[in-house]
């Protein structure tokens, strides 16, 4: 009886512990979810807003124009946080393929080009998920930081992988520095635990002054 007892406990405590690893993936995927949608889109509004009210005086149509765009901006956001909330696939998706929404990313960033190598196919939903969000990311941190002149996204498709690569030839960083203190380097963070949750790999490499290279590998399978 009590090795019975003993049995039934030691197998709560196991459901009890692979709950609570459940929990906590889920916990690390929304935060990065959240990082790479509400966060930055609320950033991109911050700065819209704060130009319009730099030249709100000298050069008002410009204001409107900012403001406009973070009206924008906002609707997005907000379309955004609502397909978080339902745990739907980014809406960049909807009715289109991942290279398509790819490409229209990089025609929305000044000096970002895109390039499709491999044959193009419909992938599990996690996975496109998961690389658009990747290229979301680095784009953003382009546009914020990099003061860069040219970027490159490249877009892989491969038996097994699907890589996506991010190039721009901006200031860069020293990532030992980037990843100090308590509220930097969270989207390096965020962005390997995504991608690492999908049993693949994400690799960033930059120096100051010589530009970045974000390298995003997940492996695929055809979606049944």
């Amino acid at each position: 009886m009590a090795e019975g007892m003993g049995t039934v406990v030691a197998g709560a405590g196991g459901r009890r512990e692979a709950l609570a690893a459940g929990v906590l993936q889920e916990r690390t995927r929304l935060a990065a979810e959240l990082h790479d949608t509400v966060a930055q889109g609320l950033t991109s509004m911050h700065m819209l807003l704060d130009a319009a009210d730099q030249q709100w005086t000298r050069e008002p149509v410009r204001a409107r124009q900012l403001v406009r765009q973070a009206a924008a901006a906002a609707r997005e956001n907000l379309e955004e946080a609502r397909r978080l909330i339902h745990d739907l696939a980014p809406p960049e998706l909807d009715g289109s393929s991942l290279p398509e929404a790819v490409r229209r990313l990089c025609a929305q960033t000044r000096g970002a080009r895109f390039r499709l190598e491999g044959e193009p196919r419909p992938l599990e939903a996690a996975v496109e998920g998961a690389a658009l969000r990747a290229a979301q990311g680095a784009l953003a941190n382009v546009r914020r930081h990099a003061r860069a002149s040219a970027a490159v996204v490249t877009l892989t498709y491969q038996p097994y992988v699907l890589s996506v690569d991010v190039w721009d030839d901006g200031v860069g960083f020293d990532e030992a520095d980037v990843m100090s203190g308590p509220r930097r380097g969270d989207g390096l963070r965020l962005l390997r635990r995504r991608v690492g949750h999908l049993g693949g790999r994400a690799v960033v490499e930059s120096t100051p002054g010589g530009g970045t290279v974000v390298s995003v590998r997940l492996p695929v399978r055809d979606p049944a």
